[in-house]
């Protein structure tokens, strides 16, 4: 991926989600219409899939089928084990933090919530976040600005949500939402660097969103310490890579 396909991603993906999300935000407004009503529900959901159809626009048109199953299922070796290490990382963080599960969530809810983050509130974004943004910023800047400016530039992509009356995201102030974003984004940036696999990336956005409604959350030192150590984990891991880059070389 090259600088041109990340603008062109970009653009697509504005387009499409400020379009459906600005879109919904008048009609709850200007209309008897609420959050959560059958047709702001449909176009906010056509919105949120902004990035996976920017996505699918901008892998290249020549030799489509294999350029699509290798954007798809690449997987690089051992990659697991770096999306294991972050799942562990920030399980403990949050659990450890809270020490309080959310009673409403059942096993069978949390499934169900695991499915519907992965596919439709949030993972499959991951398509484009990490398999057209990052590998292009990584090719000009280092990782961690790599990861830094895909967070500002998510927190940016999510901003309609704080405007269309009765939102969730509401309930937080959208700099504590841009905060943790751009966190996640060093987290899912790392799990995509070392597995090259969308779908782990997908499947981790979806269980870091439903892990952080099963828990009862509590700002405390434990918290902030476990949010800064599972980041300092991806500094430090693209930093034994890089040196063994030099290495090898």
């Amino acid at each position: 991926m090259n600088i041109k396909t990340a603008v062109k991603y970009l653009i697509i993906t504005f387009a499409i989600t400020y379009v459906c999300w600005w879109g919904v935000a008048i009609l709850v407004a200007y209309t008897d219409l609420v959050y959560g009503d059958i047709l702001p529900t449909v176009i906010y959901i056509i919105g949120n899939f902004g990035p996976a159809i920017a996505a699918l626009f901008s892998i290249g048109k020549k030799d489509y089928p294999r350029r699509l199953k290798e954007f798809l299922f690449s997987y690089k070796k051992h990659g697991i084990w770096f999306f294991l290490l972050f799942v562990a990382l920030i399980t403990l963080t949050v659990g450890l933090s809270s020490m309080e599960w959310n009673p409403q969530m059942t096993a069978l809810n949390f499934f169900i919530s695991l499915l519907g983050s992965i596919f439709v509130y949030g993972g499959e974004e991951e398509l484009g976040w990490r398999g057209i943004l990052q590998p292009a910023l990584s090719k000009k800047i280092t990782f961690p600005l790599a990861a830094l400016a895909c967070g500002v530039i998510w927190a940016l992509w999510h901003l309609p949500l704080w405007f269309i009356e009765g939102h969730p995201n509401q309930s937080m102030p959208f700099w504590v939402q841009a905060t943790l974003g751009i966190f996640l984004c060093f987290w899912l940036g790392m799990i995509y660097e070392r597995s090259g696999c969308i779908p782990l990336c997908m499947l981790f956005h979806g269980y870091v969103n439903v892990l952080l409604s099963s828990f009862v959350l509590k700002l405390n030192w434990i918290l902030i310490f476990g949010i800064v150590l599972t980041t300092a984990a991806a500094v430090i891991l693209w930093l034994l890579d890089k040196q063994e880059k030099v290495a090898k070389n």
